[in-house]
């Protein structure tokens, strides 16, 4: 009953933010940065494809198309795309795009969006790949080519990057002396802005997405060239991914050999999390499309470089969360959605072992990333990590925003080792009470975020993660560019449109490389209700057979099959899942 009343109900807070915030053309009447603007939509496309209202796929459009008009205008955007922004900013805002085409596939302007913008970084002509050294050729690239010169007041001052050992150490107040400042960014430009940094391999994630809509060869080719150098760097540096390359393809080029300090890198703010959330689109996507296990055996490899140097304080596991002169230090929790994320996609027992050795190995609290949220410049040690009260895997957070989503992967991964059984419903209170904090913003005349470009986008009332967990199996999508990793999608044939049909809920209890354990109810009191199952968001897992209500199996083929509820009714699926057998497509059933 609370899922679908989530599913129903989300249009309801969805059109209290058309009203206050965007025009009859789609266009936004308040600003953020212009990702902060496309990522209010980015999980609209992904509620109707899960059985939202068609409003919702509608309005995603229509504001995506208004808000590239605005940007258009006022010469961030060319093409469409923007002109030139870091990968981390970038992909996060272009996940809804992705999104989108789960919704709907066949939007001629969408299939050709999505070619056109992998095309900046597939076709060498764009300038912002070299297809000779396999490099993206600066941090910052886009629809413009890549930029060699950008601001460097925020990066050097909230420490996403560094100088060293160049400047070992910036003196305060640099950055009101005009010499002294005009020197700083000539060296930044020299330094950080020539290059490629992992935070590029979140574009893999739009790439893939183009060879899944299209088909054409050059996108998977791509996808997987760029993930290879990668990983040859990481081999050719002690078996961990370096965070900066220079453009002759040299590990620490412009910092004399120094393989860390790079733009949202080893020694920066949340550098592990930066630096994950790209690793993890980019393996995805490579598995995805090849289902070469040695892309999953390199992202696993990074985790357990970090799991090798950790140490225990006080009961707690921490791992190393930065890299300096001194060696690694910054010791922290290491958050369970980075391994999680592995585990959704091998199944393998080792990996499942990982996510309990995180789970067990926490005494205390908070997150990573706790002390490190203020929106103004850190001072020296005041966003060191520190035990402040127990653990708690099991709650659920009710008042997250953006990319922080991650940190309620922990309590699904608790309820699918079968450690919280209360999950379910403790998961749809959360985002009950998220959507009403929303709807209560929404209807302030006063409201404001601490970081103020996120004034909008904190008063978004559609929220597909916990939907995405209970029905499809799904950890949170990857904030930076990733596709949908989901064990289950569902497909109304009445209406010929995806998402569970009215009154149709779904709860995957058991995952396994073998098995998904699914749960339907038809709470519809006079309508039976047929749903086609599907193998994966992209129909990549096969089913052999199936078990309902404990019966005899029934032999599947394929990767989809239909189930009839009757109204009013439950059924327990028991299926035989081959997981990553079949190619990925955006098809739709009919």
């Amino acid at each position: 009953t609370g899922q679908r009343q989530l599913l129903d109900g989300m249009v309801d807070g969805a059109r209290l933010f058309l009203e206050k915030y965007v025009g009859p053309d789609g266009t936004l009447k308040r600003h953020g940065k212009l990702d902060d603007d496309y990522e209010c939509f980015t999980a609209w496309p992904l509620v109707y494809a899960m059985g939202g209202d068609e409003e919702l796929i509608d309005a995603g459009l229509a504001c995506w198309n208004g808000i590239t008009r605005q940007w258009t205008e006022s010469g961030s955007v060319r093409d469409e795309m923007t002109r030139r922004y870091d990968m981390l900013h970038l992909s996060e805002g272009y996940v809804g795009l992705q999104n989108s085409a789960l919704a709907d596939p066949s939007i001629a302007e969408n299939v050709e969006r999505a070619c056109r913008f992998a095309d900046f970084y597939v076709d060498p002509r764009h300038g912002n790949y070299d297809p000779v050294l396999r490099l993206i050729r600066s941090p910052i690239t886009g629809s413009d080519g890549p930029a060699f010169s950008a601001p460097c007041d925020y990066f050097l001052s909230y420490g996403h990057a560094s100088l060293h050992p160049v400047v070992p150490d910036l003196e305060p107040g640099w950055d009101k002396d005009e010499a002294r400042h005009a020197e700083i960014q000539r060296l930044y430009d020299e330094i950080v802005v020539r290059g490629d940094v992992p935070m590029n391999l979140a574009i893999t994630g739009l790439v893939a997405h183009a060879y899944i809509l299209s088909g054409e060869a050059r996108y998977r080719d791509w996808v997987l060239e760029y993930v290879d150098a990668w990983i040859e760097r990481a081999a050719t540096n002690g078996g961990i991914v370096p965070d900066n390359v220079g453009l002759s393809g040299r590990i620490g080029e412009t910092r004399g050999g120094q393989w860390w300090g790079g733009f949202f890198g080893w020694s920066g703010r949340y550098g592990v999390w930066m630096i994950f959330h790209a690793l993890a689109t980019a393996i995805e996507a490579a598995w995805l499309l090849s289902r070469d296990p040695k892309y999953l055996d390199f992202y696993r490899s990074q985790i357990d470089y970090l799991l090798d140097r950790a140490v225990e304080r006080d009961g707690d596991l921490l791992v190393p969360y930065k890299m300096g002169p001194d060696g690694w230090h910054d010791f922290r929790p290491l958050d369970p959605y980075v391994v999680g994320h592995l585990w959704h996609l091998s199944m393998d027992p080792r990996d499942w072992a990982r996510v309990r050795r995180i789970l067990g190995g926490a005494t205390h609290g908070p997150h990573a990333y706790h002390y490190a949220e203020s929106p103004n410049p850190p001072a020296p040690g005041a966003e060191a990590w520190r035990p402040d009260g127990p653990a708690d895997w099991h709650q659920v957070r009710d008042d997250l925003v953006g990319n922080k989503f991650v940190q309620n992967e922990a309590p699904h991964l608790c309820w699918l080792a079968g450690d919280f059984p209360e999950w379910p419903d403790a998961a749809v209170r959360a985002t009950q009470r998220q959507v009403a904090t929303a709807s209560e913003r929404l209807r302030s005349a006063d409201y404001e975020h601490a970081w103020r470009s996120q004034t909008v986008l904190a008063q978004n009332p559609v929220h597909a993660g916990v939907l995405g967990q209970m029905a499809a199996g799904a950890p949170f999508q990857s904030y930076n560019g990733g596709l949908w990793i989901a064990r289950l999608r569902y497909f109304d044939p009445v209406r010929r449109r995806p998402g569970l049909p009215h009154g149709v809920a779904a709860l995957v209890e058991q995952l396994s490389a073998d098995g998904t354990v699914v749960q339907l109810a038809n709470a519809d009191s006079d309508n039976d209700r047929e749903v086609i199952i599907q193998g994966g968001a992209y129909g990549e897992h096969g089913f052999t057979g199936v078990r309902v209500d404990g019966g005899a199996t029934i032999p599947l083929a394929g990767n989809r099959f239909a189930v009839l509820l009757a109204a009013r009714s439950t059924a327990r699926l028991e299926i035989d899942t081959a997981p990553y057998s079949h190619a990925p497509t955006y098809e739709l059933p009919w």
